[in-house]
């Protein structure tokens, strides 16, 4: 795998032990220069933003002309390059570019450690005691850029922004989208009302919640949407301009990155599959994905999470120490408890974050027990029925 220079400083340091004493007592050296960032910006006094950039349509353009949104790809942009192209950013920041580009090992849209090593670096960056940033923002894909941004949310919790920018069109196009999501990205970084709400999209002037967001339109500017609740806030004069205080989402879980790294899938993730319920479904689905390997399962159930068939073959795979969790295959709404559970139900977290949160409650050692609690436990006080293992 090929990754730039500051990533591999970031590695480094991310994988040895706590901060040492000598930067405990007299902070003499800061993230910035441990990692290896170099700030560009002439103004000292100005926010620190870091910039991770793993591409995606935002970095990609077509040689088809400029009406092509579909075929792109051919020709690219450094994360410099985008900066260059807005003279205002450095106006307002300082900006340092951490490359997450592969050569050899796909990108952050194929590669759990990939991912996993980018969150790593983020909360090292951001979350140490040495730490002199500000708040990052990271270009992503769009096709899964909710995914990476769910990550990070249950696992960089300093109070410190990040925020997800990404495009619908590429840079060749003739109303390209990223170069505004990009300012606007960087300016909701920097601003300290976007301290202690979590990971942020912003996207066609709209601030989304990291742990709510998907993506609900494949080609269109305005591709995405909560699941629950709804916008943070909107940009004005590419401003951020937030409708509430910070809130905290009643579901969201905040895991430990030591103990998720301690676990054996270091530096990925346990392997979870996704698989999508309708008339028919074949239970035997579940018991293959535990032969080939997975640890746990979600299921896309059909309305309040159902599963119509294969009870037989899911109560074998959960014997077998199979962790499955079930959420609906509706877009909105949610999977809400049984009486007497033997997985979970999702509640409102859409399929896609389930597989997320389920991954890091195996690699933090949850048994089935425990992950029931951890997805039902809010809505099951909420609504007033109780469970426990005894029960």
């Amino acid at each position: 795998m090929w990754l730039s220079s500051t990533c591999i400083l970031g590695l480094s340091a991310v994988a040895s032990s706590a901060p040492t004493a000598q930067r405990r007592q007299g902070y003499t050296t800061t993230a910035s220069k441990r990692l290896g960032l170099q700030w560009l910006g002439g103004n000292s006094s100005l926010p620190k933003i870091l910039v991770l950039y793993t591409g995606g349509t935002i970095a990609g353009g077509s040689i088809y002309g400029a009406l092509d949104d579909t075929q792109y790809g051919q020709l690219s942009l450094t994360g410099e390059q985008i900066i260059a192209r807005n003279p205002y950013l450095l106006n307002h920041t300082q900006l340092a570019v951490s490359n997450w580009t592969t050569k050899e090992d796909g990108s952050t849209g194929t590669n759990d450690a990939l991912v996993m090593n980018m969150t790593r670096f983020t909360h090292d960056a951001l979350c140490s005691e040495d730490s002199d940033i500000d708040g990052a923002i990271y270009t992503h894909g769009t096709n899964s850029l909710e995914e990476t941004g769910f990550l990070i949310d249950l696992l960089v919790n300093c109070g410190k922004p990040v925020v997800a920018v990404g495009a619908m069109r590429p840079w060749t196009h003739l109303s390209f989208d990223g170069d505004a999501n990009f300012f606007d990205g960087v300016m909701l970084a920097a601003s300290p009302e976007a301290r202690n709400r979590g990971v942020m999209v912003a996207f066609n002037s709209r601030i989304i919640p990291g742990f709510w967001v998907t993506k609900l339109y494949s080609t269109n500017p305005d591709a995405f949407g909560a699941t629950a609740t709804g916008d943070l806030g909107i940009f004005l004069n590419s401003l951020p301009v937030f409708y509430n205080t910070p809130s905290r989402p009643i579901q969201k879980h905040e895991f430990d990155l030591a103990r998720v790294s301690s676990h054996s899938s270091f530096p990925a993730l346990p392997k979870v599959d996704i698989l999508y319920a309708a008339r028919e479904f074949d239970g035997k689905l579940v018991l293959d994905a535990h032969a080939n390997g997975a640890a746990g399962v979600v299921i896309a159930g059909t309305g309040n999470g159902g599963i119509p068939n294969g009870q037989e073959e899911i109560a074998e795979a959960l014997d077998n120490g199979l962790q499955i969790v079930v959420g609906t295959r509706s877009p909105f709404g949610p999977s809400s408890p049984s009486t007497t559970p033997s997985y979970a139900k999702a509640g409102f977290i859409h399929v896609i974050q389930a597989r997320i949160q389920l991954q890091l409650a195996i690699a933090s050692g949850f048994n089935m027990n425990q992950t029931i609690e951890l997805f039902e436990g809010p809505m099951r006080g909420a609504i007033g029925q109780p469970w426990s293992p005894e029960s």
